[in-house]
Order: C-alpha cells, then structure tokens, then sequence
C-alpha cells in the first residue's frame, strides 16, 4: 500500500492535534457544569447539541444516512457505544467521583491501550521510534500531573469513580481502532450525526430518570453558553477532525497524539480558571511534545478498513 503524501499527513497531524486542545478545553468547561447539571444530563445533552447542529448539514444526505442505518446498524452501534454518548457519560459519572487529575492521568494511557491492542488483536508490534518516544510522553503527562513532584503519585487513592474512567479510557483506544472500519457511504459529518442520534436514544432515558431524581434544576445563561460550547467546539469539530486525523494516519499515531491533551488542559486552566504554571510544567511540555513527534516520525500505511482481527 503507498505511503500517504507529506502534505496529507501534515494537514492530518494539524488536525490531530487541534483535536486534543479542544478535548483539553472541554474539560475545563465540562468540569465547571458538573456543579451544576448531572453527568448523564449532561452527556446527553453535549450530544443533543451535536445532533441539532449537524442535522441541517446532513439533510441532503438522508438517504445514504436510512440506508446506513438499515444495513450497517450492527457496526453503528458499536461504535457509538465505543465513541459517543454512551462512553461521554461512563466519562462524566466517573468524574463526579473523582478528580480531574485522575481523568488527565488515566486519559494518558490511551496510546499505551491503543498499542497493546493493535499489537494483541491486529499482530501490529509497535516499531522502535513508537516504543521510545511512547515512555517518554507518558513520563511527561505523569511529570505534569504529579506537580513536578514523582512521590506524589504514591499518594493517589482510586475510587469507584476511577474504574469508571479507566473503563472509559479502555472503550476509547478500542474506538480509536475500530473508526477505521466506519460506512464510507458516509461522510464524517453523517457519521457523527449517526452516532449523536444512536448516542442520544440509547442514553436520554438514563439522563430523564438521573434529571427527576435530581429534583430538576435551572438552566441559567452560564449553562447554555457552555453546552453550546462542549456541544459544538469541543464535541462535534474534534470529533469531525479525529476522524479525519486517524483514516490518514492510522489509529496509533493518533493515539499518541492524545499524550498532549494534558498539556492543553493545564494552559487553559492557567489561562481561564487562574491556576499557575510552574517550571516542571515546561519540563512536562517538552517531553510530551518530543516523545509525541519522535513516536510520529517514521510514516507507515494505515490499517485498512477491511482488516480482520487477528485470530
């Protein structure tokens, strides 16, 4: 299979990486609603937003989007289950057991999830760039999430919370392998719009019974303006570029390219909600940054979407 042209692979890479500063601005805004509005409520309502916005976009294509949705339903909802609602709100509910530095540590193991995977079900061992500039990435995420300070870590105590996010964090790396194989009949905008509405029927009824158990509550001016923001800016154009990034690079580098959400994370907490920067921050940016670009130098044919797992 020929390599994909430089120009591609870096308009991939762009788009890959504006992709994990989007995801590391939401968040910081998802975390802000979460006082305010459930975890499955929210979720839901994130892909609400995805679908309203995507549906007058999609129109001309609702008759490859019916036809998708009779023949290729087994394989759509998989991967809304693996990628959409259903895993945005395994997300939330573990977050609002846990912390946001256990998210951003346990988000950093989505490359090492992605590898072992490929490496266990497709028989794709990792090539010598990939392991060396992988442990250095991961030592930069785990640089910035312990303050600088190693010993730290020791110190972490998971909960109920974490498992969810850990389950969460699996389910991805084995989307991230699987959006390969979407419907080519589609085009991304569908895609996305097929999994919002598979997403939100399968996750809606969760989100009413969480919502009247709760009491209900008011939407006020803050709340809108950050669902439209998790909704579109951080849901639907990352998730359009994400899959972008992957059919031209493969699923691995991608992954490992998610190693720089952290770093995204704690600019925009220093930018928005006042939280310093320190020195180790600089030291954690860089290895992130090398170990991500050594992991990504060498280019390679992607996993095509007719292949099998191995057996």
């Amino acid at each position: 299979m020929p390599l994909i042209p430089v120009s591609s692979r870096a308009l991939a890479y762009a788009a890959l990486i504006c992709t994990t500063a989007l995801w590391g601005s939401n968040g910081v805004v998802s975390r802000a609603l979460m006082d305010t509005i459930p975890p499955l409520v929210l979720a839901a309502a994130r892909w609400v937003v995805v679908f309203v916005a995507l549906l007058p976009l999609v129109w001309p294509e609702r008759r490859a989007l019916a036809h998708s949705l009779r023949h290729d339903w087994k394989l759509l909802v998989a991967l809304t289950l693996l990628g959409g609602a259903p895993q945005t709100a395994l997300v939330y509910s573990g977050l609002a057991a846990s912390t946001a530095i256990h998210l951003g540590l346990l988000n950093s193991t989505i490359p090492v999830f992605i590898i072992l995977i490929s490496w266990g079900w497709y028989a794709r061992r990792p090539n010598r760039l990939e392991s060396i500039g992988l442990p250095i990435s991961l030592t930069g995420v785990v640089l910035i999430l312990a303050h600088g300070d190693l010993r730290s870590l020791m110190q972490l105590q998971f909960n109920h919370g974490d498992l969810l996010m850990l389950g969460a964090v699996l389910v991805w790396a084995i989307y991230t392998l699987r959006l390969k194989q979407r419907p080519q009949s589609l085009s991304l905008f569908a895609f996305v719009f097929v999994l919002a509405l598979i997403g939100d029927l399968l996750t809606l009824p969760f989100a009413a019974l969480q919502w009247v158990r709760a009491g209900g509550f008011d939407f006020g001016a803050r709340e809108w303006l950050g669902l439209l923001y998790v909704g579109t800016v951080a849901t639907l154009v990352p998730a359009i570029l994400f899959s972008y990034g992957v059919e031209r690079v493969g699923a691995v580098r991608a992954g490992i390219l998610i190693h720089l959400m952290p770093v995204f994370s704690s600019v925009f907490a220093a930018l928005f909600i006042g939280e310093r920067l320190f020195p180790y921050h600089a030291a954690g940016f860089a290895l992130v940054a090398g170990g991500a670009i050594l992991g990504c130098l060498r280019p390679e044919p992607v996993i095509s979407s007719q292949a099998s797992p191995k057996t």
